[in-house]
């Protein structure tokens, strides 16, 4: 994987997490997002960054390591 290909699957990550967490600022979820991707940083093998950064930035916003489920979090947040 290049850092080009990374860098856009982290962008694609971000755009799925804003989706997800609507009920918060766009600003705190690509924060929660940067924050979980520096996490990384001087892992050799990047093959699976985009997928853990997600699951780190997921727990950050709503305290589970799952993956963000756009029905299921709204959901939650209707009840």
């Amino acid at each position: 994987m290049t850092d080009d290909d990374e860098r856009r699957q982290i962008g694609e990550v971000q755009e799925r997490l804003i989706e997800a967490y609507s009920d918060r600022p766009s600003e705190t979820v690509a924060a929660a997002v940067e924050s979980a991707y520096r996490h990384f940083d001087g892992i050799r093998v990047r093959d699976f960054v985009p997928l853990l950064v997600e699951r780190r930035a997921n727990s950050e916003l709503n305290g589970s390591n799952g993956m963000a489920d756009s029905h299921n979090i709204t959901m939650h947040h209707d009840a």
